[in-house]
């Protein structure tokens, strides 16, 4: 449906100091809604609650493998001694699926971002309102969302052994460092009905040693619980402080013992690494792991993925390479079934990773309305699991690889 693109600018101006309609001379937020059928919608839920299901179930086997063999799957040594904290009603409070929706009405996942996943305002408030502009349903349900980020709350109050009036802190960048980020942190932050302090990230101060070993303010007031909504664990443990102090390690040893929780908890690093793609393929007819139904949804699902390109080069077939821990599209390469590199990611952030080889399939396009005219882009729904739960879906409009600067439309139900 045509939009009129002059109404643009007057729909986002309320919104200029809580959403980043523009960014980076990106005009990132369209005037537009898709809308999709109900039944797809319906499937879209069916196939995030089957494939969560499954996910979980394969992440929660890995820390009961030897060592060798995770470091061979591409996780970090570090990280090793916190992969079983897991303290949450699911590994994951706040995770989404990527799913390509091909042209013939297949749904296939291309990934899960199970840790610190992006597009949570769009989905949860702006969805909404732009749905509201254009007259069609809503199919996200925000209620859901807010219910199960306080449930998470309650959850880590439990496993610090402080119900009574914990310190409960969300963090990330200052609109300065990263306008997007701190807007995601703002809305989680604005969204929950308790008493949550945003302090930024570079604020927060960590005594690593003796009785006042802990995770504090600038006040020096004791932080009980940090949401971290768009800081990933991967991240942490790369963080260093000026002195050359470990301080993402000393955070994770602070959550170890107690002394803090964190959200999502440890264990959500396994849920973001893309092994579990090759690893739920590669046992995919294991009846003593997955159900008849699971394997079911497994094989309509998912895409073949596998740890070298010789499948895919034996049976002619394109393919896409991608790094075990990555964002945004960041060091992907897409391979016709020549194994040509046809498109690469110009972003080269994870080359130390192990990377993953998966069956390439189609992206179905739409045409888009910019301020220079009309382009056509492919697209790529993004489907949000909130404690378990499906209920929010968000389209990403971009290049044959969806990165930093892709588009986000409305979506809404037929």
């Amino acid at each position: 449906m045509k939009r009129d693109y002059s109404k643009r600018a007057k729909f986002y101006a309320p919104y200029k100091d809580s959403f980043f309609a523009d960014f980076v001379n990106l005009e990132y937020a369209l005037y537009d809604v898709m809308v999709i059928p109900r039944k797809k919608i319906e499937e879209i839920r069916f196939a995030s609650h089957m494939l969560w299901g499954i996910f979980c179930k394969v992440a929660r086997v890995l820390p009961h493998m030897p060592k060798e063999q995770l470091l061979a799957l591409g996780l970090r040594q570090d990280m090793l001694p916190y992969i079983n904290i897991d303290y949450l009603n699911e590994m994951a409070v706040l995770a989404r699926f990527d799913f390509i929706c091909t042209d013939d009405g297949r749904i296939k996942c291309i990934e899960l971002n199970g840790d610190t996943p992006f597009l949570v305002q769009e989905t949860f408030e702006m969805n909404e309102e732009l749905c509201a502009e254009f007259g069609v349903n809503s199919p996200n349900d925000t209620k859901q969302f807010v219910k199960g980020m306080s449930q998470a709350l309650f959850q880590a109050m439990q496993y610090i052994g402080k119900a009574d009036k914990p310190k409960v802190i969300i963090t990330g960048k200052t609109a300065e460092d990263d306008i997007e980020e701190h807007c995601q942190v703002k809305f989680i932050q604005n969204a929950l009905p308790f008493d949550i302090e945003y302090i930024p990230i570079k604020e927060l101060i960590i005594i690593s040693e003796g009785p006042k070993r802990g995770l504090y303010t600038k006040a020096l007031e004791r932080i009980d619980i940090l949401y971290r909504p768009a800081h990933p664990i991967e991240f942490l443990l790369d963080d260093v402080a000026d002195d050359g102090d470990l301080i993402g390690l000393q955070l994770l040893d602070l959550v170890r013992d107690k002394e803090l929780a964190i959200i999502n908890a440890p264990a959500a690093y396994l849920l973001q690494s893309k092994i579990l793609l090759w690893l739920i393929w590669e046992r995919r007819n294991d009846e003593t792991l997955f159900t008849k139904h699971e394997r079911g949804a497994i094989k309509r699902y998912m895409l073949p993925t596998f740890l070298s390109d010789a499948p895919f080069l034996e049976a002619g077939r394109a393919f896409v390479k991608k790094p075990v821990f990555s964002r945004e599209g960041n060091t992907v390469e897409i391979f016709d079934a020549h194994g040509d590199m046809q498109i690469a990611s110009p972003n080269r952030h994870y080359t130390d990773n192990l990377y993953l080889y998966q069956e390439f399939t189609e992206m179905p396009e739409v045409t888009i309305q910019l301020k220079d005219g009309t382009h056509k882009k492919k697209w790529l729904i993004g489907s949000f699991m909130v404690d378990g739960k499906a209920c929010g879906v968000a389209c990403r409009v971009g290049n044959a690889i969806t990165e930093w600067d892709s588009h986000w439309m409305a979506v809404g139900v037929e």
